[in-house]
């Protein structure tokens, strides 16, 4: 570690070989030539001292160019002793216990210089070195606030101070940090997301989301954020809209992605844009024409819109390819509950014709319970449909004496 001498010792240096440039004037008065002898012998003790301080630098600073350290520190440690003043010194001084790993005396130095120059960063960072050596933490930690506080502009200095606080699991200093950055770099995308990680962490999802879209907006092309705000949007705040409107960018980006179309396709069906949630899923079948599962994703959209027959087509499809698919039986258990209760009377009652496709339903829902290879929510689900339309079962004794009453109406009383 060097460092740039300060000018004046070139001077101090020049002026121990020069003669006294101050004689004594004889002629003057008794009492103004008293005066001036006093003034003299000030002189003379102040060039002998600046003499002794200059040889003293010189020694030191010959062993410290050859990096003979151990040699420099003496001369150096003397010179502070009689002028405790110049910074120069001071900073010699501490890079030489530096080199010679005398962490306790580096310390001290560098504290003695920063009491003369408070502002000093490079005498902030090495003394935080030093800290860190003697395994002063806090003290590391407080000496970077204090370079951050004087440097707040300075990325170097910000990551390191950043570094320190994630070292110590300290997340409130974290934030508080890159609170400030994001005021000084409003632009920076980096520093939005690390805010939102970390609320992330402390599980607030709405901060989180507000620190992505601050991300997005300053670089609406980072695709792990648009996928990060994509998913907090559909799967923990039900905002399917919100969700939809980033994973459009996200397509934008990522046009040949078959889950970020899929994404897309199933925001759009929560969102009730049905008709762009159709485009989406067959354009993810288009990249990935294997994903079964985007079959019955696609068959929901159709029997939203009422096209029953067609999405029970792409069911049968996914089944044909895939038979145990219990997500499968599920979707297809969706359809024929949405298709009978359509056929409803406009009274609420529910016609045979209506019943029986009801009783295929919940067929289709045990069938998924059976099968089993899905999450517990949609296995309940499944259980909860199946429970729900257990009214509208039919026996066939029921059946059949039904088609005979209409068949033969009951004779008049």
């Amino acid at each position: 570690m060097k460092r740039k001498i300060h000018i004046r010792f070139v001077i101090t240096l020049a002026l121990s070989a020069a003669p006294l440039l101050w004689p004594i004037d004889v002629s003057a008065a008794p009492a103004a030539g008293f005066i001036q002898a006093r003034q003299d012998t000030g002189r003379i003790i102040d060039l002998t001292q600046q003499r002794q301080l200059n040889r003293l630098y010189s020694t030191g600073y010959q062993y410290y160019q050859i990096q003979e350290y151990d040699n420099a520190i003496p001369a150096l440690k003397r010179y502070t002793q009689l002028d405790s003043t110049n910074i120069d010194v001071w900073y010699l001084l501490a890079t030489c216990y530096v080199q010679t790993k005398m962490w306790i005396h580096a310390r001290d130095a560098y504290q003695a210089l920063l009491e003369q120059a408070p502002e000093e960063t490079e005498a902030l960072q090495a003394l935080a070195y030093a800290y860190n050596e003697l395994g002063e933490a806090d003290l590391h930690l407080q000496t970077y606030e204090r370079i951050v506080e004087l440097n707040p502009t300075n990325s170097e200095y910000l990551e390191y101070m950043l570094a320190l606080y994630r070292q110590r699991g300290d997340e409130e200093g974290m934030l508080q940090l890159l609170q400030g950055m994001v005021e000084r770099f409003p632009a920076d995308e980096g520093v939005h997301r690390q805010i939102a990680d970390i609320y992330g962490r402390k599980g607030d999802v709405e901060a989180q989301v507000d620190a992505l879209e601050a991300a997005i907006e300053n670089n609406p092309g980072n695709t792990l954020n648009l996928e990060l705000l994509g998913r907090l949007y559909s799967e923990n705040l039900s905002r399917p809209c919100d969700a939809a409107r980033v994973y459009e960018l996200l397509t934008g980006v990522l046009p040949e992605d078959p889950i970020a179309w899929r994404r897309l396709g199933r925001s759009l069906r929560k969102c009730g844009r049905l008709d762009s949630a159709v485009v989406a899923l067959q354009r993810s079948l288009e990249l990935a024409p294997g994903e079964i599962r985007v079959y019955s994703e696609l068959a929901q959209v159709l029997s939203d819109r009422s096209e029953y027959d067609e999405a029970e087509s792409w069911v049968k499809k996914a089944l044909d390819e895939q038979p145990d698919d219990a997500y499968a039986y599920i979707t297809w258990g969706d359809i024929l509950q949405a298709k009978g209760f359509a056929a409803s009377n406009e009274d609420g009652t529910v016609p045979y014709e209506a019943k029986i496709i009801l009783e295929t339903a919940i067929e289709k829902y045990r069938r998924a319970l059976e099968l089993g290879d899905l999450a517990v929510v949609l296995l309940q689900f499944a259980e909860q449909e199946a429970a729900k339309l257990e009214p509208y079962r039919r026996t066939q004794a029921e059946i059949f004496m039904q088609r005979a009453r209409e068949r033969r109406p009951p004779p008049p009383r």
